[in-house]
C-alpha cells in the first residue's frame, strides 16, 4: 500500500499480535506468529487519517476492543476476534525466539556489508595501481564494482 502509517501499539494479551494504523483511515493488524510478511487482518475505519489508537485489556485478560480515533475527532470502536485476542500457548517464546533470530541475522548482514566494503577498497586500489592513466576512468570503475556489489548484497 502507499499509505503512510500513524500510529500503533502492541496487544497487550497477544505477544504476536499489533496495530498499525494509516493515514487512508484503515486499520491493519498483524499477527508475527502465524505469518510475518503479511497482514492478518485490515479494516477500513474512516475515510479520514487515523491519528491514535488504544487496545484495552492487560496480559491475562481484555485484548477484544480497540478504540481508534480519526483527525476529525471521531472514535471509533471495534471488537476484534477471540483469535486477535487470546493468548496462545507459547506465543511470547515463541515471538521471542522469531525476534532474536531476526536480530542475528541483521548483524550477520552488517557483518557481512562490511567484508563487502573491505573487499570494493581493495579491488579499487588495485585497479587504480594497474592503471596507468588515471582520471575519470577510476571513478566509473569504482563505481561500477559499487553497484555490483551492492547488487549482490541486496541479494543476499
Amino acid at each position: 500500500h502507499s499509505s503512510y502509517l500513524t500510529g500503533g501499539c502492541w496487544s497487550p494479551t497477544r505477544a504476536g499480535v499489533f496495530y498499525v494504523t494509516r493515514d487512508d483511515g484503515v486499520l491493519d493488524v498483524w499477527d508475527i506468529s502465524h505469518n510475518q510478511n503479511e497482514v492478518a487482518y485490515s479494516h477500513k475505519v474512516s475515510d479520514a487519517a487515523l491519528s491514535s489508537i488504544s487496545v484495552q485489556g492487560n496480559t491475562q485478560e481484555g485484548g477484544k476492543l480497540v478504540a481508534v480515533g480519526d483527525i476529525n475527532g471521531t472514535v471509533s470502536l471495534l471488537e476484534v476476534c477471540d483469535s486477535l485476542a487470546r493468548p496462545r500457548q507459547n506465543e511470547k517464546s515463541t515471538v521471542n525466539a522469531l525476534l532474536e533470530r531476526e536480530t542475528k541475522k541483521e548483524k550477520n548482514l552488517e557483518v557481512r556489508q562490511r567484508e563487502i566494503k573491505i573487499k570494493l577498497k581493495a579491488k579499487i586500489g588495485a585497479r587504480r595501481a594497474n592503471n596507468d592513466e588515471g582520471g575519470d576512468g577510476e571513478d566509473k570503475d569504482g563505481d561500477d564494482l559499487l553497484t555490483t556489489l551492492e547488487k549482490e548484497f541486496m541479494a543476499l
